[in-house]
């Protein structure tokens, strides 16, 4: 990880983040649930945590033009995450991924650039796509899983 930028490199599986650091500006949390609570606790007052995998927020409900009640739900669905932030005196977020062109030609430009190095752990032909599906249910995989096609 460190050819990649990394200052300190923490292995999750057997090692205590929260424990390891603390002060960030941002936290990106892909894994949610305790996770995203952990994630909470090493921002610096001010910091942010924006979470893929959820809970919802107000703001992504009135983005999505979600009707009053459903906006409601949403609301309840992240206020507990929300409450614990805001005495820590932090910010949550949650970023729902949408494919869009212009963003994706941006981060090809800087992968070609070499800004961005995406790592890429293994490479499976198309007609083993399941098997490559089952190896990443397993888990222990490191970067990315690609899929060629002939």
């Amino acid at each position: 990880m460190r050819e990649l930028g990394a200052e300190i490199a923490i292995d999750y599986r057997a090692q205590d983040f929260e424990q390891l650091l603390s002060g960030y500006d941002l936290v990106l949390d892909i894994i949610g649930g305790k996770n995203l609570e952990k994630s909470l606790r090493v921002l610096r007052p001010g910091g942010l945590a924006i979470g893929v995998q959820g809970p919802p927020d107000p703001a992504f409900a009135r983005e999505a033009g979600l009707n009053p009640v459903l906006r409601a739900a949403v609301a309840a669905l992240s206020a507990g995450i929300r409450r614990t932030a805001k005495k820590l005196g932090v910010r949550y977020e949650f970023l729902l991924m949408r494919a869009n062109g212009e963003q994706l030609r941006k981060i090809t430009a800087l992968i070609d650039e070499g800004a961005l190095r995406p790592v890429v752990g293994a490479v499976h032909p198309f007609d083993q796509t399941v098997q490559a599906l089952h190896a990443l249910a397993k888990g222990g995989h490191r970067g990315k899983a690609v899929v060629s096609i002939p």
